[in-house]
């Protein structure tokens, strides 16, 4: 349960294609600090089963989509005790962080944005967060998923892959990244022996992928982090980046809507089509 991109095209041409769900979306990590757990670090893929995490609702459109869903932080610590990373830790009530996804889509544009707010709805401080945007991008397919070339645009804050066809895909996010890096699919690592991205470029061709990090130090009880991504396209390095430039200008636009949708209460209701999936082990999800 998560948030993924399983196919994306520009024009008919694909920009990815058949890539691990979890190489096609955000990542998290923080360290979990509160006085009756003292500190855990945490790492979250974009794609966690339940019960990690629980969806709240879901709402689809043909031009926007929202998701509300809970890093359920109870269950994850029940994980670290049965795995025995953690000694057994009491909690009196059930503690969650709360990510809603505003996805916009809308038809006759170059761009997807998709808003990420995080509220820390639990007792517990989220030390050292950082959000990372990982896109394993396969552009041109199968055709050629493993000779892509990356690049990095400082001035605009874009990541990027592309191949001798001319045909280009980015991502870039309304807030200024901290990190960047491109590697070898197989070997992208986040880990706590590795928290921060490189700043480097992967030299050459090959099957890769580009990430983004941005840190935010700490994320307090009742406080909210929030921030949007711009994927976009283009048959140059110039219509990308004035594609992505017009998708993160548009995306401003919505703030305030995405704002007020995260505050109201049917965004907040728990379906009851999700409270019997929610209770699932996660070998259920498999």
């Amino acid at each position: 349960m998560g948030f993924s991109i399983k196919e994306l095209t520009y024009k008919g041409k694909y920009l990815i294609y058949l890539s691990e769900q979890e190489l096609t979306g955000p990542w998290f990590s923080f360290t979990l600090e509160g006085e009756k757990i003292g500190s855990i670090p945490i790492i979250l893929k974009n794609i966690e089963p339940t019960p990690i995490y629980n969806m709240v609702n879901t709402r689809a459109g043909t031009a926007l989509s929202r998701i509300t869903l809970d890093f359920n932080i109870t269950e994850y610590l029940k994980k670290l005790v049965q795995e025995k990373k953690i000694h057994p830790i009491p909690l009196v009530k059930k503690q969650f962080v709360r990510v809603y996804k505003d996805i916009f889509n809308p038809p006759k544009v170059p761009y997807i944005s998709t808003f990420f707010t995080m509220k820390n709805i639990s007792d517990f401080a989220l030390k050292d967060f950082s959000m990372y945007f990982v896109f394993d991008f396969d552009i041109n397919g199968l055709e050629g998923y493993d000779n892509d070339l990356s690049g990095y645009d400082e001035e605009n804050d874009i990541i990027y892959q592309y191949d001798d066809t001319g045909l280009y895909g980015g991502i870039s996010p309304i807030s200024k990244s901290t990190n960047y890096e491109s590697c070898l699919t197989k070997d992208f690592k986040i880990d706590q022996s590795k928290m921060n991205l490189s700043n480097t470029l992967y030299k050459g061709r090959g099957e890769i992928l580009s990430a983004l990090q941005i840190e935010f130090m700490t994320l307090e009880p009742d406080h909210t982090f929030q921030t949007a991504l711009v994927i976009s396209g283009g048959f140059s390095k110039e219509e990308l980046i004035e594609n992505i430039k017009e998708g993160k200008n548009d995306a401003m636009k919505h703030l305030h809507q995405v704002n007020r949708s995260v505050k109201s209460e049917p965004r907040n209701l728990q379906e009851e089509a999700f409270t019997k999936i929610n209770l699932q082990q996660a070998e259920d999800c498999k």
